[in-house]
Parts: C-alpha cells; sequence; structure tokens
C-alpha cells in the first residue's frame, strides 16, 4: 500500500494588536492578517507602519503619527507599502501624518474605506509603479493632493470623498486605462487632473465648487483617447479644461452654474475632442476656444440657450472667443452691451461663427441662475492666469 498523502489547508497567521502600540513597526510575513479594531498604533519617525510581503491585509487600525518628512514623492507615511503585492488596507484610520497610505511597487494593492486627514503639504495617498492599485470607499481632506497617482496602469478610484484639499483631489499622472468612477470632489483649491496618460476613464464623478481663481472641476492635459462621461460639474470657475488633449470624448455630462463650462486651449500641443450628448445649463458661458487649430465636434448637446427651432446653435459666441484672447474683457461680460452683441449673435444667423455650431442642439429650460459676481472674478482671475502661463 502505498503512503497515505494529507493535504492541509494552512490558516494565515494572524496578529491581534490592542491598546495603544509604539511604532515604527515593520512586517514582512506573506499573507498575515493584522486586525486592529480598537488598536491605536502611534509614530513619530519615518514610516509607523511598513508592510514589506505580499497578500499582507490591515483591518480597524487606527495610525497616528509618522516622521516629519513632507517631501510632495518622498514622504513619511502613517502606512508604507513596498513589494507588498495584492495587500488590503481596509477600514484604517489615520491622523497627523505627513502622508496617510505610500504605495510603492505594490499591484493590486488595495485601499479600502480610509478615513485621513492631512498636514497639508504632502499627498493623502500616493501610489507609485503599481498597476491595477485600488483606492475605494475613502475620506479624505487636508492634504496637498487627496490621491497622487504616477506610473500605474488599470488602476481605480472609485467612490471617494475629496474634499478642501490644499491642491487636487485626485491627480493622475503618466498612467494608461485608469477608471475614477463615481468620486465626489469638492471645494479642492484648484481642482482634478489626469494628466500625460492615455485611455483613462473619469466619469460619473460629482465635481463641485472649485471657485477659486485657477479653479477647475477636471483638467485633461497631454492626454490621448480619454473619456469624460457622466460626470457632474457645478459651481465651478472652469468645470473642464482640455489643454493639449487629442481624441478626447466628452460625453453626457451635466455642467451646471460653472463660469466656463468647458474650455479648450493649448499650451504647445494640440486638441481633438468630440462633445456630443452633454447637458449645458446656468454657464456664464458653456465653451470658450483658445485654439485656432482645435477640431471639436460638437453635436447633439443640450442647452438652456438654445432656440426652440431646430437651428444649428453656437455655445461659443464671438465675445466668448475673443475672451479667450483678452481676458481682461472678463469684468464687461454682463455688459449692457455685451448683452445685447450676444442676443444679436442668436437672431442673426449671420453674425455667428458657425465653425463650433451644434448642429443638432437641444433646448433646455431655463434654471434660476446665482449671482454672477463670484464666478466673474474667478473667470477673470482664472484665464488671466492661463495667459499668465503661455
Amino acid at each position: 500500500m502505498g503512503p497515505l498523502l494529507l493535504s492541509l489547508a494552512l490558516a494565515a497567521p494572524v496578529l491581534k494588536l490592542t491598546g495603544e502600540v509604539e511604532g515604527p513597526l515593520v512586517l514582512s510575513t506573506p499573507g498575515l492578517v493584522v486586525e486592529g479594531e480598537g488598536a491605536v498604533l502611534r509614530g513619530t519617525r519615518g514610516h509607523t507602519l511598513s508592510l514589506l510581503a505580499p497578500g499582507i491585509r490591515v483591518r480597524g487600525l487606527e495610525v497616528v503619527g509618522a516622521g516629519k518628512e513632507e517631501d510632495f514623492l518622498e514622504p513619511d507615511a502613517a502606512i508604507y507599502l513596498k513589494g507588498c503585492e495584492g495587500c488590503l488596507l481596509e477600514g484604517v484610520e489615520v491622523e497627523g501624518a505627513p502622508t496617510a497610505v505610500r504605495v510603492e511597487d505594490s499591484p493590486k494593492a488595495q485601499v479600502r474605506g480610509l478615513k485621513a486627514r492631512g498636514l497639508g503639504r504632502s499627498p493623502g495617498v500616493l501610489v507609485y509603479r503599481s498597476p491595477e492599485a485600488a483606492v475605494e470607499g475613502s475620506q479624505l481632506s487636508g492634504y496637498m493632493d487627496a490621491i497622487y497617482v504616477e506610473y500605474s496602469p488599470g488602476m481605480r478610484i472609485r467612490e471617494n470623498r475629496l474634499e478642501r484639499n490644499g491642491r487636487y483631489g485626485f491627480h493622475v499622472m503618466f498612467s494608461w486605462e485608469v477608471r475614477v468612477e463615481a468620486n465626489l470632489s469638492q471645494e479642492n483649491a484648484v481642482g482634478n487632473a489626469v494628466m500625460h496618460g492615455a485611455a483613462n476613464l473619469v466619469a460619473k464623478n460629482r465635481l463641485l465648487d472649485h471657485k477659486t481663481p485657477i479653479g477647475y472641476g477636471l483638467l485633461v492635459q497631454d492626454e490621448r483617447e480619454t473619456r469624460v462621461e457622466a460626470n457632474l460639474f457645478l459651481g465651478n470657475t472652469l468645470g473642464l479644461v482640455l489643454l493639449d488633449a487629442k481624441e478626447v470624448a466628452v460625453r453626457a455630462n451635466r455642467f451646471l452654474e460653472n463660469g466656463t463650462a468647458l474650455r479648450i486651449t493649448r499650451e504647445r500641443g494640440e486638441n481633438s475632442a468630440e462633445v456630443v450628448e452633454n447637458a449645458f445649463s446656468g454657464n456664464l458661458y458653456d465653451l470658450l476656444v483658445d485654439d485656432p487649430k482645435a477640431k471639436a465636434r460638437v453635436r447633439g448637446n443640450a442647452y438652456d440657450r438654445a432656440p426652440a427651432l431646430p437651428v444649428p446653435h453656437l455655445p461659443s459666441g464671438s465675445f466668448a472667443l475673443l475672451l479667450a484672447r483678452q481676458p481682461e474683457l472678463s469684468l464687461f461680460a454682463l455688459s449692457p452691451g455685451v448683452v445685447l452683441w450676444e442676443s444679436a449673435e442668436t437672431q442673426v444667423p449671420g453674425l455667428r461663427l458657425l465653425a463650433l455650431a451644434d448642429p443638432e442642439p437641444r433646448p433646455l429650460p431655463q434654471e434660476k441662475k446665482p449671482s454672477p459676481a463670484p464666478l466673474l472674478l474667478g473667470l477673470g482671475g482664472g484665464l488671466l492666469w492661463w495667459r499668465w502661463r503661455r
């Protein structure tokens, strides 16, 4: 009779933390489960908790403090993941650290349900060279950027609340096929950005109340084949900015009560975009174009200023085009002369610049608009800033 072979399923090792624990703590056991419900891990130097092996899971831990290094790309973090493929942080809270979570070279690492408040100079979650990583269901405020991503293709940023950060809510750089979906990003000092990548998706987000002079709901810069779909842009100085962005699809978004809903501008490259099936209502301007070579296909959008008759509608009047080149004129945007000028354009087709006309516009009912003074101030400042950058 041959030998009897037994297959034993070994349970993952478990580390239970209780009470107050002094860091730094370094864990390098693959597959380790850290149960921290009710425990507080405190640190004052370097990274407070370092995870240095694949498959580690940390649940329910509170981490307070870390070292003082605030370098944007190499900050001290409450939790540091390195070589931590497939690791999971779930239900973690962080206070008093330059960065809450720093992820490097950790494919498929996941951060879920993180609650963190920052010190203002570093990212909340920093993800670097970690393909298919994810930040989901988290709340981040008080950082320079709430979520900053570099060289991490296929990443997911979903259902997070990103508020009152010093620059961006989410900031994606040098990455492709990233999905940014169903986040709330509001009252950040600048806005949100997806830059220097390709084939990214920004969809179903609420991008609200970025009203500083350079505030925008979303900047898409030097991107190719990126899609901006089904987002709400509400109360921003600039709703969506396309800068040197090629083959971008802007589809089924709602642009409500922004200074300028959509701005297409250039620095060194070219712009090409398809703007279809969006809704524009209550904006000071629906479209500004500061790129004479831009290729914009505008079709089938809904406008509160569109005529009831089935005739082409120009979402960017000639004064708006002039304003894109002479931003100091923004102070005259609601003057009686300009209002009369724009009214004439809507009535007299011969005065209209049809290159950017929507041949299939849909009318929207007029909505009550907020006081234009803050948006005018922001619009003027934003346009001056764009000119200064050039």
